[in-house]
């Protein structure tokens, strides 16, 4: 396996460090059990972050500006602020998310941009939106964070001895094999705290993981994290809760991207001239951008007077020298167990959704259904004649009764005709008044003129059985599934997001993702399209049995072959629709996105509109899985009329319709790769790929 920046804490301080010999994975992974004594410091230096101000110029907006501080490991620092002080965005660059433009922000020694992937697990970060499926047990929920987040080699004895301790520490015991989803908002948010607390990281970031708490609950939270601080890890906690911040050792305070604070709670309090906590926050926004910043500023001035003036053996642990954390490689899972655990991970969840599952298996159904009852009164037998060219003697006898009849047609009444035939003509076209009013229409000149031209089918041939109800039904059965794939796919992605984006820290790989859930999708539709299928020949069968009438046979390639090539499309579907999936951040946005998709797929699926050549067949078999799910589940055998030759002529293989929908789906797999990939990179300013 290709080693990876799945770092763990320890600190380099000794003369022949680099000639120990590396340590096992096994070891690793019991200094991670014991990480939580070894925090990471975090320092900032001056750093400034900015974004465009939005005018069309070149001008920037500081989002942070000259921002420094120094939390040394072990300490939990409460991160308070207005709305807009740029609390989210120091966040992010603690993450390694957010660009610095000027300075420096180290986290044990090691800059988080430059080495983000270095620090890869050495950072453990939870969000305020729940990242755990809701659906599994809490234990089997962790269980699948532990393949990703612990080292390929542990075990599973380790993975479980790592599972049970982090159980043990948030206090969950009593709720590990109950689903997340029906836990308490406490115990959900402990759940999250658990998963990132498998890989025992030197720094915990929680971001407004409290917000939505009741006080009660976000006591406990609070108390939890000094605990964790208390044991070894370093805590940075944004917070928008003032009640339990004095469990903090340290509050950092910011307005308008500058720090205006950083220390006690008492003596912040002091510092700003207020009573209660929450009015810092009126202080802050009473006084222009600068003054608390330059206020700040004149303290430490002072306190660094006063420093110089004390022995050194009193100089504060802030003012120690920096220490740099050894980072030790640790190779993260590869693709094959990334793969299986994403699979499984996915399947297990669709399972244990006992709603989601039931309106699976029930939306093929009510689809059979509707479609069973929308060709109730169909009559798929029904003769029809097919017509063909006149012969040469057909022409002669045409050319010859319609020269008669043009001069019968020709006068204005029966007198000015003789005895002749176009008189006789005349003379019965006058007691048929309707008659011949057609014949004066110029439509009856053309088509004769058409017939004799070779351009038009006028003799009847031979009578088959009308193959209209049996192609529309094909059409419809493959429109069902197509909009099945459409609608399971577009929210797959995006509904997981953040605990994508968190996974992706622990060295997820895309490609492993991305196919498992290609392929997860794929077993569900596959149970979808067996059921509808099954449920839609079923109806037929007993309607055939109560001597009713099917589609015909010779019309269709069976019903095998119909879900394989209908199971197939619908997996295509889905795949595209994964493409819009990673590139929204909204599941209302992807809802937007659905009947642009499906618009092209009917219009280019030959259903409607008939696809015979050009530009239309271009784009239809570049493009578009009904098309190909259509042509793989239609015969048009020798004798269809041309009106119901929709897909032109065509190579009937079976092979070429399978093979086509499979490219496609491979396609759209490696498209949502991509632009999640591309995503990535242009957020973050660089291009550093997982290996």
């Amino acid at each position: 396996m290709v080693s990876c920046g799945g770092s763990r804490n320890g600190y380099a301080g000794d003369s022949d460090h680099d000639s120990r010999p590396p340590h096992s994975e096994a070891h690793l992974l019991s200094m991670m059990t014991l990480a939580a004594r070894i925090g990471l410091s975090v320092v900032a230096e001056g750093v400034t972050v900015s974004v465009p101000d939005g005018r069309g110029g070149r001008g920037r907006k500081p989002l942070l500006e000259d921002v420094s501080f120094r939390i040394d490991p072990g300490e939990f620092v409460c991160v308070l602020g207005p709305s807009g002080s740029g609390k989210s965005t120091l966040v992010r660059s603690l993450l390694g998310d957010r660009e610095i433009a000027a300075g420096r922000l180290l986290v044990g020694g090691h800059d988080v941009f430059r080495e983000a992937d270095a620090l890869r697990g050495a950072i453990g970060y939870v969000p305020q939106r729940d990242v755990n499926p809701p659906a599994l047990p809490v234990e089997r929920a962790l269980h699948y964070a532990s393949e990703v987040r612990l080292p390929a080699g542990a075990s599973g004895a380790e993975r479980e001895a790592a599972i049970d301790r982090v159980v043990a520490e948030v206090g969950l015991d009593r709720v590990r094999l109950q689903p997340i989803g029906g836990l308490s908002g406490g115990e959900t948010k402990r759940a999250s705290l658990a998963a990132e607390m498998l890989a025992s990281p030197g720094l915990l970031v929680i971001d407004e993981a409290t917000s939505s708490l009741d006080p009660a609950t976000e006591a406990r939270i609070m108390t939890l994290l000094a605990d964790r601080a208390r044991a070894g890890t370093t805590v940075i906690a944004v917070t928008h809760h003032l009640d339990n911040v004095d469990q903090a050792n340290k509050l950092l305070i910011l307005g308008h991207g500058e720090v205006v604070w950083f220390g006690s709670r008492v003596e912040a309090l002091g510092h700003f001239g207020v009573h209660r906590l929450a009015d810092v926050y009126v202080a802050i926004e009473d006084r222009p951008r600068g003054f608390w910043s330059a206020r700040w500023q004149e303290r430490l001035a002072e306190d660094r007077v006063l420093a110089k003036a004390r022995p050194a053996d009193e100089v504060p642990r802030g003012d120690a020298p920096d220490r740099v954390a050894a980072l030790a490689a640790v190779s993260i899972p590869g693709f094959f167990r990334q793969f299986t655990t994403f699979f499984c991970r996915e399947l297990e969840t669709v399972v244990r959704d006992r709603v989601g599952l039931v309106m699976s298996l029930f939306l093929p159904l009510a689809l059979a259904g509707v479609v069973l009852a929308g060709f109730a009164d169909v009559r798929f037998q029904n003769p029809l004649m097919l017509t063909r060219f006149l012969d040469p003697g057909e022409k002669e006898v045409l050319a010859d009764v319609w020269g008669e009849v043009s001069q019968a047609i020709a006068t204005e009444s029966v007198s000015e005709q003789d005895a002749s035939i176009p008189g006789q003509i005349r003379v019965f076209l006058d007691s048929q008044p309707k008659m011949l009013a057609h014949l004066r229409e110029p439509s009856t000149q053309r088509l004769v003129r058409d017939a004799l031209t070779d351009t038009l089918r006028i003799m009847p041939d031979r009578e088959i059985i009308d193959p209209g109800g049996t192609f529309k039904w094909l059409s419809l059965m493959s429109i069902c599934m197509v909009i099945l794939g459409f609608v399971t796919g577009f929210r797959e992605i995006v509904k997981e997001r953040p605990m994508l984006d968190l996974e992706r820290r622990h060295g997820l790989r895309f490609a492993a993702y991305v196919i498992a859930k290609v392929a997860a999708l794929a077993v569900v539709l596959a149970v979808q399209v067996a059921i509808f299928e099954s449920a839609v020949e079923g109806g037929f069968l007993v309607r055939e049995a109560l001597g009713g009438e099917g589609p015909a046979a010779i019309y269709r390639r069976g019903g095998v072959v119909s879900a394989t090539c209908n199971w197939l499309a619908a997996v295509a579907c889905a795949a595209i629709g994964l493409v819009v999936s990673a590139c929204v951040r909204s599941t209302d946005k992807g809802v937007l996105a659905v009947p642009l998709l499906i618009t092209p797929q009917i219009l280019l699926g030959a259903t409607i509109l008939p696809i015979r050549g050009g530009v239309l067949a271009v784009l239809a078999k570049l493009f578009s899985p009904l098309y190909w799910a259509h042509r793989g589940c239609r015969s048009e055998g020798d004798g269809v009329p041309m009106f119901w030759q929709s897909l032109g002529t065509y190579d009937p293989a079976l092979w070429i319709p399978i093979a086509a929908l499979a490219t496609q789906i491979a396609v759209a797999t490696v498209v949502t790769i991509l632009a999640l990939r591309w995503q990535e990179r242009a957020a973050l300013g660089r291009n550093q790929a997982v290996r």
